[in-house]
Order: structure tokens, then sequence, then C-alpha cells
């Protein structure tokens, strides 16, 4: 059946699809009009004010019938006065009772089984500037920036703006009534203005997407396709400044240690300097209640990256991801000189005091974008100097050892629109510690231009980045590096290709504050795909694509891989989904990062690699994907690796759901690096690497305003070596070798985080967590798991308990009090 589902789409590739309606690519407009006395924002549409209101009505299918008239009547009017914007939205449906409703947290539309409707709003009427709103037939609320290019990813679902909402279910479908403070908006000073708006509708149990005004599901993305929304008159950007001080106390227990109690303050601050630019700051942050990190057991020369989880780094960041320079978890991450104690230890003495993270004094972002089009950002974060002590344990003294500086973190973003949702951009990192600058604590500087022009139909572009890095020493010479992409080809419509272009150099290094898995590369990829979006046969969706990559060294220039991949996505009319993915690296590859010293690689041979998704319906009460891989690499050692995993889900009602998930991954016959004694001696070892995860998540819902979460995560790893080991040549093959250390490793992550939200009035919020954290590691490899969990539950453990209050103040509400 998958294999046929292949062929057609396949079998597609230069069908263009249905024509759509030329008509439907006029703009719409609608009147606001302007009112005294603000409507009651209860759920009903009963306040006389908004049978005065013009009306939007005939909604276009986004999804799955893209252009067809929506199959459900939507009508919504729109109010306005001095101090805010009024949404009412009647949406009927001729089965009220049978409209999903499903209960979640904040900013959880994505997994929500509900019926949505919301309002992307753009205030400068160019489809950049704005925000969009987002409520639930259960009243849950989502809001985030536009998402304006097909770049850019998640950070923005954590930007919680302050507005009101409250909906209703009645005999003819339901209700949402929605107030938008001007507080919440960035807009011009203009006398009359007419701004940029579209309202969409998800009716979630046909899975029907439907919009006012036509967004081509072929071309751009949403926020792209506004309506107009005129004769806004006479209203003035208000004084935009808020406060959110906070108090939090914590008890934490380590094994067998006294509880200790530790307590906290501080404040957030965001004030409109004027109509365009924002300045957001933290003072004394306190960031304890983020989810714990997914750590893991890493056997590769590369870094582990983190996701970012707080809540300061998360929230209107779009216009610093432009050059892709900047990865916020830099910023109060471990100290440079983390290591450096234990270098330096005299007969005696040992480290007795060392903290993984440097502290964060205090950070602040200005971010706005001009009527021009003109994007700038700045942002600034302060650590504190960090020490170790180191105690004699003869003489019971005690000295302190820096391990990391005073710090600042320092970046500007300046972003030009242009026209056809083109931009041009150029961004400025510098990170610049208080100490002789040497090989731990140098200042760091990165310079990048970034750039994507599309053409007015929008199905052509051309995008680039190029990029500059620079470290300053007392006593050595600047170390510079550089890099350059460019990408070009049709992005829009049905049959898509692309051509891209990856460069960097050996000295290139902006990971002080940002994030690059590995320089000196030089990497080419064409990429050919079709998108079928029209249903037909069985079928909602399709998406097939094929995409070769060769690949070499910067310096020297030197072959170093290549690969075929094709695969396959696509959705049902019952909305499963299945993907199929199958790629090859004919030629093997020359690992130069494997070996860990410069000049050295190693070979590995041939290599085919399958994998698979299957994704049951999300709307049912139980639902579940399956993930499934093989690797096979042709060489004289066997080596091969497979992977499953199984995620289901129950919803035990519309308040209370679970979901598990369970992960093995097995690499047998891993051929990886040892150790190495010199430039001439480097060890590789065979080993089969094991790993096992299990993830608990569930979620009860009280009210869109309180709910409780609980996430558990027992992560098992182990490398167990075969005492086969080998010295590495200069060709890159293996020779067996005589070699007595043990690299064996067993480690275990184990994390509980417990927590309740309650958001007891508009943009405040008190919330109680429990963490729990083990985290263990040891060359005794454990083979059953039962034994594994009896060794990891009898190691240190830390577990906490913390309550954070935080109060938001409103300088309008403030004063309409008085």
């Amino acid at each position: 059946m998958t294999l046929l589902i292949t062929v057609c789409s396949a079998g597609s590739l230069f069908a263009e699809g249905n024509k759509k309606d030329r008509s439907l690519l006029e703009r719409k407009r609608i009147e606001a009009v302007r009112i005294e006395l603000a409507p009651k924002i209860d759920g009903y549409l009963d306040d006389e004010i908004w049978s005065r209101a013009d009306i939007a009505r005939d909604f276009v299918q986004y999804a799955p019938y893209n252009g067809e008239a929506s199959k459900y009547r939507t009508e919504v009017r729109v109010l306005y006065d001095n101090a805010a914007l009024y949404v009412g939205a009647m949406l009927y449906d001729p089965r009220p009772d049978s409209i999903y409703k499903e209960l979640g947290e904040r900013d959880s539309d994505h997994n929500l089984n509900a019926d949505m409707f919301t309002i992307d709003l753009s205030p400068y009427n160019d489809g950049i500037n704005g925000a969009t709103f987002k409520v639930s037939v259960s009243g849950v609320q989502s809001d985030r920036p536009p998402r304006i290019s097909m770049s850019m990813r998640g950070n923005s679902d954590t930007w919680d703006a302050v507005w009101e909402s409250k909906t209703s279910i009645n005999d003819e479908g339901w209700i949402a009534e929605i107030r938008i403070p001007y507080s919440a908006l960035r807009f011009p000073k203009n006398d009359v203005q007419t701004w940029g708006i579209n309202f969409w509708r998800e009716v979630r149990r046909t899975r029907e997407q439907s919009s006012w005004n036509y967004v081509d599901r072929e071309i751009g993305v949403t926020f792209n396709h506004l309506g107009e929304l005129s004769n806004i008159r006479d209203i003035e950007p208000p004084l935009r400044l808020s406060l959110t001080p906070y108090v939090s106390g914590y008890l934490e227990k380590y094994n067998s240690d006294p509880i200790g109690a530790t307590y906290n303050g501080g404040m957030d601050l965001k004030y409109g300097i004027n109509e365009s630019f924002t300045l957001d700051a933290t003072l004394i942050p306190d960031f304890g209640q983020v989810r714990s990190d997914d750590q893991v057991l890493n056997l590769s020369p590369y870094e582990v990256k983190f996701n970012e989880n707080r809540p300061f780094f998360m929230e209107g960041t779009e216009l610093f991801n432009k050059g892709g320079i900047f990865y916020s978890r830099r910023i109060g991450s471990r100290p440079n000189g983390y290591y450096s104690p234990y270098d330096d230890l005299n007969d005696n003495e040992v480290v007795t005091y060392n903290p993984s993270e440097s502290s964060l004094i205090n950070a602040t972002k200005l971010s706005g974008r001009t009527r021009s089009g003109l994007g700038i950002g700045i942002f600034n974060a302060l650590t504190s100097g960090m020490h170790a002590t180191i105690t004699d344990t003869l003489n019971e003294g005690s000295r302190e050892l820096l391990t990391g500086p005073l710090t600042n973190f320092n970046m500007i973003v300046i972003d030009q629109s242009l026209k056809n949702n083109s931009y041009v951009s150029f961004v400025n990192t510098n990170v610049r510690r208080n100490a002789e600058k040497n090989d731990l604590y140098y200042t760091a500087n990165v310079s990048a231009a970034d750039f994507s022009l599309q053409d007015r139909s929008r199905q052509y572009s051309v995008s680039g980045k190029a990029a500059l890095s620079q470290k300053y020493y007392d006593d050595a010479d600047t170390d510079l590096g550089h890099m350059l992409e460019l990408r070009m080809g049709k992005t829009g419509g049905a049959l898509r290709a692309n051509y891209s272009l990856e460069m960097s150099n050996d000295t290139y290094d902006p990971n002080d504050m940002g994030y690059l898995r590995r320089n000196n590369e030089f990497q080419n990829q064409l990429e050919i795909s079709h998108n079928i979006y029209d249903p037909f046969w069985k079928i909602l969706t399709t998406r097939t694509s094929l995409q070769y990559g060769y690949n070499m060294l910067y310096r020297p220039r030197v072959f170093t891989g290549s690969n075929l991949e094709f695969s396959s996505f696509t959705t049902f009319k019952n909305y499963w989904s299945v993907m199929l993915r199958a790629e090859i690296r004919p030629k093997g590859t020359d690992d130069y990062y494997e070996p860990r010293l410069e000049g050295w690689f190693f070979h590995s041979g041939q290599n085919l690699n399958l994998s698979t998704w299957v994704s049951s319906n999300m709307n049912k009460r139980f639902y579940f994907n399956i993930r499934a891989s093989y690797q096979k690499t042709k060489s004289e050692y066997d080596q091969h690796e497979y992977s499953l995993s199984f995620d289901p889900g129950i919803k035990f009602s519309d308040r209370f759901s679970m979901s598990y998930k369970f992960d093995i991954r097995k690499k047998i016959n891993d051929l990886g690096y040892a150790s190495s004694d010199d430039v001439s001696e480097i060890y590789f070892g065979k080993r089969d690497n094991t790993t096992i995860e299990n993830q608990i998540e569930s979620s009860f819902i009280f009210t869109a305003d309180s709910y409780l979460s609980l996430r558990l995560r027992h992560y098992w790893s182990r490398a167990d070596y075969l005492d086969q080991y080998y010295l590495l040549q200069e060709n890159g093959s293996l020779v067996p070798v005589a070699y007595t250390d043990n690299h064996d490793y067993n480690y275990n992550a184990f994390n509980i985080d417990m927590k309740y939200t309650w958001r007891f009035a508009p943009g405040s919020e008190l919330s109680l967590v429990w963490k729990n954290s083990i985290y263990t590691g040891s060359d005794d490899i454990f083979y059953d798991f039962r034994d594994n969990l009896n060794y990891m539950f009898a190691s240190d453990k830390n577990n906490s308990l913390s309550l954070k209050i935080l109060y938001y103040l409103d300088y309008q509400s403030l004063k309409k009090r008085k």
C-alpha cells in the first residue's frame, strides 16, 4: 500500500494541481467601527453595539481543499475605542454537541483537540509587524509574533501578551469574544490607519481550516496573506510600561544532607520606547523552575545542543535569530575554566565547590521595526565572576580559583524588510571577559550578513549568509575565520528545486555566543521536491523529494563523502500519516572529526539507511506514533544499527491526558575514538552502544488558567567495548593493536518535573514545582534493566520543591483604576 502511494505521488510530479479562482487573490476589506462604550467580554454577542459593526464572512478553505468555500458559516465583527480592539466571532456549526473542546495549557494549540478561532493582526499592514491571537472553544489562549518566513522556527510560542477572551457554545455553534488592548500591539501614529488582518477558523473533527482572506497554500507563509481593516481613526499609541516582580523560595535536599532553603526576588520590565520599539529587561532572574535538560551520553566529538527553556530567552527573539549566530544557552552556561581547578591541585588538595553554571546578573533586549521596515535589535546580558573553592585536607585551609570572569554578552541586529517578503540583515555578537586575554578568557566577535530575495510571485528565491569570526588575545595574534552560505531555486508551487552551498574555514568559530557543530566544511546540495495539496484518491497531502549532497573539507579541499536521499511524506484522508526515507552514501565517509586530531581521518564504508514513521489520527482518544530505522555499513567489522520508537497517548477526558514514549537505539560493532597518546597514535575501539529511553508526560487541566503537568524521563545508555582495539592509520584504516585501558561506560539520567500553574490574573502566575534528578556514570556495565535501576536509585539524588509568584503590573490598568 505504501509503495502504491509513493508511486502515485511520484507519478504526479509534474502536475500543478487545480487552478485557483483569480478573484480569490483580491484582498478583502472590512471597516472598523469606533465605539464609546465597550462591550462586556463574556462570550456572548448580546451587547447592542455589535449590531452596528461591519461583518467579515465568506471564509475560504486553507485545508483540505485550498481555495474552495468553507463548509461552515462564520461571521466576524470588529470594534475599537481609545484603549483596545474588540473582535466578536459567531462560528456556526450544525452539530454544536459534536464540537471538540479539549482543555490544555496556554499555547498548547498545536496538540489541542478543540475548535479554534485565530486573528492575524498587522497594524503596519506589511505582513511583518504584528501578532497572532488564538483562542479555543474551551477558552485556551495562544499567541505569538508572526512567522514571516519559511526559515523561522519555534521560540515564539512562549511570547505571552496580556489580552482578554471569553467563549460560549449555543444552539447555533460557538462564540468567541476578544479584547486586545493597544498595549499588546505596536502601531503608527497616523490619524487614519488601515491595518492588515485575517481571521481563521479550525473545525477539529473534520480538520477543515478556513480563513476570511484567501491564503494560497503553495506560496509563502500564512501571515503574508492579510486582508485589510480600514477606517481606524484618531487612536494614540499608549504608554507601554509593565513591571512583573517575582518572589520565589526553594527547599532542596541532596542525598542525606540537611534540607537547604533559599529565597530569591527580582523583576522583569517591559517599556515601549515609542510606537515601534520595546525594551525588555530582567533583573536577577530565576530560572530554577524551567524544565530539566535532556542529558545524554555523548560519544561523538561534537557538543550537545540543548533546547532553550528559559522564558526571557525564548520570548521576542525572532529578530535575533537572523544570521544564525545566536545560541542563547551560552549565557549562564558552564564557565570556560570549569575544569581548570582539577589541573591546579597541590598535594592533599581537593575541589570542594565548583559551580557548573554562571550566575546571570541581568539581561536586556531592545527590538522593533520602523514604518519603513527597518528592524533593529539590541541584546545585552551580564554574568558574574565564578570561582571554585580548593580545600587543603591537612591544613584545613582553602583558596579560590577563577573559573569564569565577569562576562558581557552583546548583540546588534539591523534588518531591512524589502518587497515580496524579502530582507537584508547585518548582525554582530560580542563576548567580552573581564580578565587577562588567554586561551580561556579571550574577547570574541562575530559579524554576519544575511539576505533573502523573492520575486513577485514568491515562487523563486535566492538567499545567503556570510560571517566573520574574530578572537582577540593579549599575547597572540587574532584568530580570524569566515563562512559563506548560498541558496537559490524555486521555493513555491507544487514542483520545487533548490541548490545550496555551505562552506566555512578551519578557524571559523562563532561558539562563544552561537552554536556551530563543526567547521572546515565545503558542502553542495541539490534537492527536487513535489508537493500535492489538493486531495485525491485516499490522500490528503503528500510531499516527495530527492536530494543529492557532495561534501569536502574546506582546507585541504579533499572529498569526505556524498549522499543520495529519497523521502516521501503522506497524510491520508483519515488523518494517518506515513513517512518513508532511504539514504545511501555510496563511497562511505572520510570523517576528519572523530579522530580528535587535526589532519587525521577515519574511513567508514558504504552506508545504507532506511527509516519509516507512522502516525495515527491525533483526533482519536487513543493515538500513537511509530518510528523505525535500520542502518548498515559495508565493512569487515559487520557494523549495523537499528532504532525503534513507540509513542502512544490517551485522552481520558477533555481535562486529563497521558502519553508514553519508548525509544531503543542499538549500534552493533560500532567503531569510535577511544584515546590518543600523541599525534601518531590514535586508538579506536569496537563497541556495542545501547540506549533505552522511557518518558511519561501527563497533564490534568482544572480550568484554562489552572493546570498540573508531569514529565518523567529515564535515559540509560551503555558503551560496551568488546576488547578489540585498533590503531588508526594515515589512510583512514584501522590495524588491530594490543590495548588494556577500560573505556566501558554506563550512564543514567533520571528526571521528574511536576508543575502546578495557576494564572490567577492577566499576566500573573503562581507556580509550584517539584524536581527530582539522578545522574550517574560508571565503568561498570549493566545488562539487566532491573539491576541498572537498582544501581541508579542507590546513587546520589537531588530533590527540590519551589514556589514562585509573579505579578503583572500594567501602567494603563493602574492609571485606569486611579
